[in-house]
């Protein structure tokens, strides 16, 4: 790769030849917005091809909380079992999970648990901060729990209790934690710079989210807030919000430390961009993570329409987000996750991309950074014109 100019002082990093589009557009970024500081990664059919980052005070192996894109991470550990015959979409929860046949979910599969499709989106009486940390406990609170619909009619966002689920199957069938399993597994072996749980001897790398700092206009655009008394602030826990939560969760040492499989993975984008190139190609010599039948199976859109936690229209894989007007991560192969904080790492085999980008500054209303989409989009029409080149 070619170093980026370095008269620029803003953007550090470089590009490989015919990429260089990338880089400009996050300079003209940073010159035109504040709170365009961030890390920006892709790879193009295994090999890295762009690796950015620029703004005060980020530096390239910086790591920062993601909040939901540390679902998509779990996501490729759950497929990793499913790849090796440990667990069956279509086998009840229960199979493994035998408690979680309480409150009428015998029959609930994994595919429909994991698909945001349970009715599970959380459990009354809501939960507090600490009593989220507790997985067994939570665990616990959902293997008893009534579906709030009936599983399978409807889906809806399971912003926090499928972090929780994905972590029980794991227990259940690996003999470990998620956390530990991407470790050993996965993260460890293959260098990813992603943990799900952060540990003690890194955690000086890990850099405080700042929090959105959204103008006028954007508030008023962001729509009313979720009653508590929803299913939306049913997902959240806002009934139980009575106590002071200045910080952004990831910014919180336990949250960091606990391995919640929904919201408190740390990383880099390097290392997020990493993980989704080694899903589906051989990256430094290590073979796909996936074979191209395991991922066709857990990225078939399972749950599509309306959300009734997040009230748009969503897409979901088994946990994996799927691309659509409002989330245009790239073809419709495209899979992962993006997070609160604006944080993305997707997969997107038809291009042969995969890319990450996680901006200093929390974005707003969250999901998705537009900027991370932007400079996504360059790079799929980078790989076009590469693929033209070489006569492919």
């Amino acid at each position: 790769m070619t170093d980026s100019p370095q008269n620029d002082s803003t953007v550090h990093g470089g590009t490989a030849p015919g990429f260089e589009p990338v880089a400009a557009e996050f300079r003209r970024l940073l010159a035109a917005e504040r709170d365009a500081c961030g890390q920006f990664c892709a790879y193009l059919r295994g090999q890295r091809v762009v690796d950015l980052w620029g703004g005060a005070d980020v530096a390239a192996d910086d790591l920062q909380g993601v909040f939901s894109s540390t679902k998509g991470v779990a996501a490729v550990c759950i497929a990793l079992l499913v790849q090796r015959g440990a667990l069956d979409l279509d086998a009840p929860v229960s199979r493994y999970w035998p408690e979680f046949a309480g409150g009428g979910k015998g029959e609930v599969t994994v595919r429909v648990a994991l698909s945001h499709q349970a009715g599970l989106p959380g459990v009354e009486p809501q939960l507090t901060r600490d009593e989220l940390l507790d997985h067994d406990a939570v665990a616990a609170r959902l293997a008893a729990q009534v579906p709030h619909w009936r599983p399978g009619a409807a889906h809806g966002y399971h912003g926090l209790t499928i972090g929780t689920i994905m972590d029980e199957l794991v227990r259940r069938t690996a003999g470990t934690d998620v956390a530990e399993f991407f470790r050993k597994e996965i993260g460890d072996p293959r260098g990813i710079d992603f943990y799900l749980r952060t540990p003690q001897d890194i955690d000086h790398r890990v850099r405080m989210l700042l929090p959105a700092d959204p103008a006028p206009e954007q508030q008023q655009q962001g729509g009313p807030p979720w009653s508590p008394d929803s299913i939306s602030g049913l997902a959240f826990n806002l009934a139980a919000a009575a106590e002071d939560r200045p910080e952004p969760m990831p910014n919180i040492r336990a949250v960091r430390a606990s391995g919640q499989a929904a919201v408190a993975g740390t990383g880099s984008a390097r290392g997020l961009a990493r993980l989704y190139a080694m899903c589906a190609d051989e990256v430094d010599g290590f073979p796909p993570l996936l074979a191209g039948d395991t991922i066709a199976r857990v990225t078939q859109i399972q749950a599509v329409g309306e959300d009734l936690v997040l009230r748009f229209p969503t897409r979901y894989g088994i946990v994996f987000q799927k691309a659509d007007e409002l989330h245009p991560y790239g073809s419709h192969q495209a899979f992962g996750h993006d997070g609160a904080g604006g944080s993305i790492g997707i997969a997107d085999p038809w291009h042969g991309v995969a890319y990450a980008w996680i901006p200093r500054r929390m974005s707003f209303p969250g999901g998705a950074d537009a900027r991370g989409l932007g400079l996504a989009k360059i790079v799929r029409e980078c790989a076009a014109g590469h693929a033209a080149a070489a006569g492919r």
